[in-house]
């Protein structure tokens, strides 16, 4: 395979963990739906620099990493704990100021841009699916692809860099579209004060969150009595 068909590959790979519901779909779209549509890519942002580390990490060969079941029940519950927490802090967004609009505007801020970031990283590296996803399927394509396309480009370096573009282009791509019809949403959801998208991402989270937790139970349960 030429280094193209590779990298065509690798994306479509790719698309099988951006498009995937979860915590990190509902970041971006609780930050859209609170500071507008430009400040519901952070999380996306924050998504990406989780991803330079992992694959800065398996091509420096620490692939040999393996999950057992604690750490696997152990990650995901922790995971689901704080998705819950992500959740009630959508819920505490269920109305709207006097202008949605002009107070959202007005409240982007240094902080705003850092936590929305922030929350975009700590969704990633606590969803067991995400997880899961790099150790399942990542993780051993990635080696094999760097280790092909190292044939076609001349360095490990490139190669990595390569992967890494293309991987979080899927990423960007899935980001952009769910802000801005996100932001569309919610201009024609709107029913007097209740911000419906801020309810329905908080639910949404929290039941995640609960099955995470629940799914984790028996293994944490046994592992304590």
């Amino acid at each position: 395979m030429g280094v193209f068909e590779i990298l065509a590959a690798w994306f479509a790979l790719s698309l099988t963990g951006a498009l995937a519901p979860g915590p990190l779909t509902a970041a971006v779209v609780m930050q859209s739906t609170k500071y507008g549509k430009l400040h519901g890519i952070l999380p996306m942002v924050g998504h990406a620099i989780v991803e330079v580390g992992i694959i800065a990490a398996i091509i420096i060969s620490v692939q040999a990493l393996t999950l057992t079941p604690l750490m696997i029940d152990l990650l995901v519950g922790f995971g689901g704990v704080v998705i819950v927490a992500f959740g009630i802090l959508a819920l505490r967004d269920y109305k709207y100021k006097v202008e949605p609009r002009t107070e959202n505007a007005s409240s982007i801020s240094a902080s705003s841009v850092i936590e929305a970031t922030t929350q975009g990283a700590a969704v990633s590296l606590l969803s067991p699916y995400f997880l899961l996803w790099w150790f399942g399927i990542g993780l051993s394509n990635v080696t094999l692809l760097v280790g092909t396309l190292q044939v076609g480009v001349g360095t490990v370096f490139l190669a990595g860099v390569l992967l890494y573009i293309t991987h979080i282009s899927t990423d960007f791509l899935y980001g952009a579209v769910l802000t801005l019809g996100t932001d569309a949403a919610t201009r024609k959801t709107k029913i007097g004060d209740i911000n419906w998208i801020s309810v329905l991402v908080g639910l949404v989270q929290i039941g995640l969150g609960l099955w995470f937790a629940i799914l984790a139970a028996p293994g944490l349960i046994a592992l304590i009595s």
